[in-house]
């Protein structure tokens, strides 16, 4: 008898947490997780890494780690670095029209990208990090907004 109800408080404690996480996640993440759609967010380089230039990937990493937690755990957010003059990176020049180190976001519903926009006023607001957090930060919710808004599985998500 003392098994059973061990049992039994396992079960029903292992439903209490993922009813939580049900009611805890938003619902443009199960739409992304539905409907496979993932947002990246790159930072793409060459070679030749200069101090303002890793000072932009550092920025941003910390942007995306710090900022949104959940959409990385799911998976519907991923950061990712590249070096586009690695033979294999090459095409991302010519996929997302880099002329110089960029912060890109991308929508990729079931493998392949459908929207994209490149950060451009980086370059600009890098000498005041808070100015820079906060656009980053703005442009990310605002695309990952656009992305669960546009496909969304059913109507009503919000």
């Amino acid at each position: 008898m003392k098994i059973s109800k061990k049992i039994l408080l396992v079960t029903l404690a292992s439903i209490l947490l993922l009813l939580v996480e049900a009611v805890a996640t938003p619902q443009y993440l199960h739409a992304a997780q539905v409907n496979n759609i993932k947002v990246i967010v790159y930072y793409f380089h060459g070679n030749y890494r200069c101090p303002t230039c890793k000072k932009i990937e550092r920025l941003s990493r910390e942007v995306v780690l710090d900022n949104f937690k959940k959409e990385l755990s799911t998976g519907a957010l991923l950061y990712r670095v590249v070096d586009v003059e690695e033979p294999q990176n090459a095409h991302f020049v010519n996929d997302f029209n880099l002329f110089t180190k960029s912060l890109v976001l991308v929508e990729e519903k079931n493998g392949k990208i459908t929207h994209y926009k490149n950060l451009g006023k980086i370059w600009v607001l890098i000498r005041d990090e808070k100015a820079f957090k906060d656009y980053v930060k703005e442009e990310v919710e605002a695309f990952i907004k656009g992305a669960r808004i546009k496909n969304a599985p059913y109507e009503g998500i919000q």
